[in-house]
């Protein structure tokens, strides 16, 4: 090729490659393209693979709790962004830590983002299978579900604050039963505490709610019809199964009994009454996303990653029908 457009052959690297940093004219550009298509090129990824010593990868690793048009955005976001950066990029739904390690081996990718909380062990791992470069969230010391989930407690704060601010007095907390969503219901029920105990309110009174129509009409009214007070709900499906359960019993929603879910779900915007619910504010992490993944794939710690963890603390209330 280098031959044919009559340049260097470092110069069709730089133009193959994208090479900003280095000046090329229009027209050398126009004659590396015309040679790549009159010879048919075709760039062999595992050749550059074995060249560089990695591929072109990013193994985006995904926590299976996340969920909600909040946590899609985000999601969208670093994917969009690092497909703007060139790389290919690969999602790995975490459930084991074992499992995502191996994936790591057998792609063998320049970098791991994660946004799944790992063992400080699991991440030697993945530098030791060959990744360069593994960031995203802080690695856990000991168990990784005891890791503090700082924007799941601001969704139990920004609930309890909507429904003191509506004169609510007293809060029931709809907890699911055993999942793997319950590191998310307990983290959500800890902000939730918190703001109640800000407020000098009573603390939420916890009933477990089965996601059965039947078996949420008995733990329903097994609370009893009380006005001035109201459920926050772990996320919308719980609260959906509260509007279930009140139309059954004959309750109406909010002057009976008022619920607020969490997450902004399609279902809860569609129900009837319309469900109350509180998400996560997005637009300023998104802001700095390309930059920081950027500066992270090319070996560089900046304070943009520390922003947007902190950011992520931050949540706010869609009033609906149910409050």
């Amino acid at each position: 090729m280098a031959k044919l457009s009559g340049v260097s052959v470092a110069t069709v690297s730089y133009v193959l490659n994208g090479k900003e940093s280095q000046t090329i004219s229009e027209e050398t550009k126009r004659r590396v393209a015309a040679a790549v298509s009159d010879l048919g090129y075709v760039r062999n990824p595992v050749g550059t693979a074995l060249r560089r010593g990695h591929s072109n990868v990013v193994l985006v690793v995904l926590d299976p709790t996340f969920v909600g048009d909040a946590s899609e955005r985000w999601s969208s976001a670093v994917m969009g962004a690092l497909s703007g950066l060139g790389y290919t990029v690969v999602t790995h739904t975490l459930l084991q830590e074992a499992e995502a390690v191996k994936v790591v081996a057998a792609l063998q990718p320049v970098g791991v983002a994660l946004f799944a909380f790992v063992t400080v062990r699991t991440c030697e791992e993945m530098r030791a299978a060959g990744v360069r470069h593994v960031f995203g969230f802080p690695a856990a010391e000991g168990d990784p579900e005891a890791a503090d989930r700082p924007w799941e407690r601001a969704i139990g704060r920004a609930q309890v604050a909507h429904l003191a601010e509506r004169g609510f007095e007293r809060v029931w907390y709809a907890f699911p039963e055993p999942s793997s969503r319950r590191v998310v219901a307990e983290h959500r029920l800890q902000g939730a505490r918190e703001e109640c105990e800000r407020r000098e309110m009573p603390q939420p009174e916890v009933f477990t709610l089965p996601l059965d129509r039947q078996q949420a009409v008995t733990a329903l009214s097994a609370l009893g019809r009380a006005p001035g007070s109201a459920i926050c709900a772990a996320d919308d499906r719980h609260g959906l199964a509260v509007l279930a359960a009140a139309a059954d019993l004959g309750w109406r929603v909010p002057s009976d009994v008022a619920v607020i879910g969490a997450e902004d779900t399609v279902e809860g915007r569609l129900a009837l009454p319309a469900l109350t619910t509180a998400r996560l504010v997005d637009s300023d992490r998104l802001k700095g996303v390309r930059v920081w993944l950027e500066a992270e794939l090319n070996g560089r710690r900046t304070p943009l990653g520390r922003t947007i963890w902190e950011s992520a603390a931050s949540a706010e209330v869609v009033v609906r029908r149910s409050t």
